[in-house]
């Protein structure tokens, strides 16, 4: 099957229905005109649902363009809200939209000629992702919707940490409601990079792991955001470090989120890192790398030439590295500038974001980020 699935007979009968009733509407003119409602109510509405449906579209367009070319099944962002976002968004919002713009009850009735068709012939579209992707499709059929996106899920689409635990050799994760701090062990010595929300308990988390906060001799914050720094006070025995360009936010000097809030106050004495700098914590070697756009300072952190800690500086779906979340960053393009720069790293055997998991495919996660052109589209 190609990318296309059934979308093409989708549409044509779709369109084909659309202009039979365009066509019975002015032939029969004014009878099925919606009387009641002002025009430039239906308007105004269904310029909203076209804004909506707009970019939902783009964004699964592009992701299951992407998960397609690397074989992989997308279930992430929008893909976890229903399982055929593009028909869900023509359904419920874009093509609703546009129909309002006739001002005529019989268009209106295109989205349900539309569902007709869909449940026809996207049965045709499933039994090939059952056949090539298995158990994991079976899984994913089973708890998310077909088009009716899960919206109460909105959360979970967009943040969806690693459970507590190892992740890989010397690497373990702590699980913080939805980010995830990590914990990197080399025998007798231990990094941690972020320190996840302030208050709370995450006694049981903590419990899950063969090592302690205490043993931790460094913490090595990528930003200074309170869901990352908030828990500075579990490691006793620690230095704190962060990047230079991130002290405007811990001192005051500069919001976040337009105004709206400031970064916690970071009380422990913090040397501000520069780009490239290295600090050795016994036998591990962190180098720190600016990676600004989230916040001015972003900083992410390769320990031991292997494994790279992103903080919010990008975000993996359904494989592949995508800026973070334009709503939360201070300024996506050079966000975009920092991840291209990541992109030329060799050799990163684990990529760990914050809050979208971890990969070791680090090549096959940034290779559209080597490729100038993909990446407007891809932000």
């Amino acid at each position: 099957m190609t990318i296309w699935g059934v979308g093409r007979r989708f549409t044509i009968l779709s369109v084909l229905y659309f202009f039979l009733a365009l066509i019975a509407h002015y032939v029969w003119y004014p009878a099925f005109v919606i009387r009641g409602i002002p025009y430039v109510v239906l308007v105004i509405v269904g310029l909203v649902l076209v804004a909506i449906g707009v970019p939902i579209w783009v964004t699964a367009g592009t992701a299951v363009d992407r998960a397609f070319e690397a074989g992989r099944l997308a279930t992430q962002g929008v893909y976890a809200l229903c399982r055929h976002p593009i028909y869900g968004n023509a359904i419920f919002f874009t093509i609703p939209g546009i129909l309002l713009f006739f001002r005529s009850w019989l268009l209106l009735t295109v989205p349900l000629v539309m569902v007709l068709a869909f449940r026809l012939l996207i049965r045709e579209e499933e039994d090939y992702l059952r056949k090539k992707f298995g158990l994991e499709f079976l899984a994913y059929e089973r708890d998310v919707n077909a088009v009716f996106p899960r919206v109460w899920k909105l959360h979970e689409a967009l943040f969806y940490p690693v459970p507590t635990g190892r992740v890989a050799e010397h690497v373990y994760a702590v699980r913080d409601r939805d980010v995830n701090w990590f914990i990197y062990a080399d025998g007798p010595h231990a990094i941690a990079v972020d320190a996840g929300y302030a208050g709370g308990t995450i006694q049981e988390e903590l419990e899950q792991l063969p090592i302690l906060p205490e043993s931790v001799s460094h913490v090595f914050l990528t930003h200074a955001d309170h869901d990352h720094a908030g828990r500075l006070d579990l490691f006793t025995n620690a230095q704190v470090h962060l990047g230079k360009g991130e002290e405007q936010m811990v001192d005051g000097t500069t919001p976040r989120m337009l105004g709206i809030y400031h970064s916690p106050r970071v009380t422990q004495p913090y040397p501000g890192l520069s780009d490239g700098e290295v600090v050795t914590a016994g036998t591990i070697k962190v180098q720190a790398i600016a990676t600004p756009g989230h916040t001015p300072g972003s900083t992410s952190f390769l320990v031991d030439d292997r494994v790279l800690f992103t903080g919010d500086t990008l975000a993996l779906q359904n494989g592949l590295v995508r800026p973070f979340y334009r709503l939360f960053n201070t300024d996506t393009a050079v966000q975009q500038e920092s991840i291209r720069k990541l992109a030329r790293l060799e050799n990163v055997a684990l990529l760990c974001t914050a809050h979208t998991g971890c990969t070791a495919d680090y090549a096959g996660a940034m290779r559209h980020w080597r490729d100038e052109s993909d990446v407007e589209r891809l932000g």
